[in-house]
């Protein structure tokens, strides 16, 4: 059904200048035929969806905060080299290029998937015998992945919002109608603009959602209220705005979900569907389930796989010493709880040498991308609360994860800059894999400091430099004579 709907699509960073429209008078029948009735304006939206859960599970965009900031080393590949990925060798040593460069498709990617949800608005209206709550719950879901898309691509390719006073650095081209390669001409709108049409989008989403999602399957794979109000406690923790941060985490966490117990944590993580407390997740098709819900998974990133009791296969992608010193003794996110040590034959200095790596058991095989869960709106608030010195306030949400993780831990007596930072490092040890690190880095203007695992000549990167983002690839700069490169590219 994507592809039916999608090889109709001109992406944004397409080097075609021609209107899809108008190119062949078939494209313009099989659009008209799409959204002729409510089963190919489901069709359509479906297509958003899947399309949306591939990029979010591509590897470079998934790995890039967790592996460029310093949580990841890499297993040995075939010829038991302990090397960087050759995927990852630009980005990770912070030489991602404007042309060829390794992002590029990122970028273009998710503006062709803008592309499409701006055609689903422009269409919405013309399909036949439309009712209107499934009329507004499409709208709904579709300005909501708008604004999650546009979110995205600003965290890879601006700034933070705290970079200049005001935000008035170059944000992105913020696209809320289809755009034409070769006609149109947008220009890159400042941060703070950028943000606003962000937030009024998701706003807006809000206004439209009804009490039935638009397709079947579980509520957690689709973008809802519930979640949305938690995409808008993320969006406002990256913009500085603490009250609203406060408010929307407010609005999640005393909804009806609960945090995953202790007890259950681990069996849950391991299990094939989502942990009871995960809000967003792209969730692999269950027993009688359609198998178009999911089509990704981010499971061979890190999992370990054997076959009579011998490692036959593994991810790259291990936990790093810097991110395994961080957790204390008891806590059920270390070693022999969420994470697992196996020994692997390595090429070293001396020759071959059994290693140890540590995996971590988040995310099984063929288990679904998880975009956002009830444990980070907990260490929003508590960021918010504590950048507003309501501290007695962040140390409850901080020692809630806390003793959920160990009972054992210690009532910490902190404040100020060193209540701030345990946040953090909270943030780093309980959302470890889950595209946080980097971005956590940067928004809190703090340095890239990597060291186990960084066998390369650059391994710490400080803060502010043009490296903490990406270039806007040089194909998009020659087709939009408007478009502005970040600088230092």
């Amino acid at each position: 059904m994507k592809r039916v709907f999608y090889i109709l699509l001109i992406s944004f960073g397409m080097l075609s200048c021609e209107d899809f429209l108008d190119r062949e008078p078939v494209e313009q029948i099989s659009i008209n035929e799409l959204f002729s009735s409510v089963d190919g304006l489901k069709q359509a939206l479906n297509g958003a969806y899947r399309d949306y859960e591939e990029l979010y599970s591509e590897r470079l965009f998934y790995l890039y905060a967790d592996g460029v900031a310093g949580n990841i080393k890499f297993a040995p590949n075939q010829q038991g080299l302990a090397n960087l990925p050759s995927f990852f060798q630009q980005v990770y040593s912070f030489e991602e290029q404007a042309i060829g460069g390794s992002y590029n498709s990122t970028y273009q990617n998710f503006y062709s998937l803008i592309n499409a949800l701006n055609l689903i608005l422009e269409n919405i209206d013309n399909v036949p015998d439309l009712e209107s709550q499934l009329r507004e719950q499409v709208i709904a879901e579709t300005l909501a992945m708008r604004a999650s898309a546009h979110f995205e691509l600003s965290k890879l390719f601006a700034q933070m919002y705290n970079f200049t006073p005001n935000a008035e650095h170059l944000g992105l081209v913020y696209n809320t109608r289809t755009l034409v390669a070769g006609e149109d001409f947008p220009s890159r709108l400042s941060l703070a603009e950028t943000y606003d049409l962000i937030e009024a989008d998701f706003l807006e989403a809000l206004s439209f959602f009804t009490e039935n999602q638009a397709l079947e399957g579980p509520s957690t794979s689709y973008f809802n209220a519930l979640n949305v109000h938690a995409l808008l406690s993320r969006f406002y923790l990256y913009k500085g705005d603490w009250e609203s941060c406060i408010e929307q985490s407010n609005l999640v966490i005393n909804s009806n979900i609960q945090l995953t117990p202790r007890d259950q944590l681990v069996e849950q993580w391991a299990n094939f569907e989502p942990i009871s407390e995960a809000l967003f997740e792209f969730t692999p098709p269950l027993s009688g389930q359609d198998s178009s819900l999911v089509t990704s998974s981010i499971s061979d990133f890190f999992d370990v796989v054997f076959l009579n009791g011998e490692l036959v296969d593994f991810g790259r992608n291990t936990a790093s010493n810097d991110l395994i010193s961080l957790y204390e003794e008891n806590d059920i996110r270390t070693i022999d709880g969420l994470l697992v040590e196996q020994s692997i034959p390595t090429l070293t200095s001396i020759g071959e040498q059994d290693v140890t790596y540590t995996f971590t058991k988040k995310f099984p095989a063929n288990d679904g991308v998880l975009m956002i869960r009830l444990s980070e709106i907990y260490l929003n608030r508590a960021e918010a609360y504590a950048k507003t010195g309501q501290e007695d306030l962040a140390l409850s949400d901080l020692q809630f994860i806390r003793e959920r993780a160990n009972p054992q831990a210690p009532q910490l007596n902190i404040s100020g800059q060193e209540l701030i930072d345990e946040i953090l490092l909270e943030r780093r040890r309980e959302l470890a894999f889950e595209r946080h690190l980097f971005f956590d880095l940067a928004r809190n203007e703090k340095d890239i400091v990597r060291n186990d695992g960084c066998n390369i000549s650059i391994c710490e990167l400080q803060y502010p430099n043009d490296r903490f983002i990406l270039p806007i690839p040089q194909s998009s700069i020659i087709i939009n004579e408007n478009m502005q490169q970040n600088e230092g590219y």
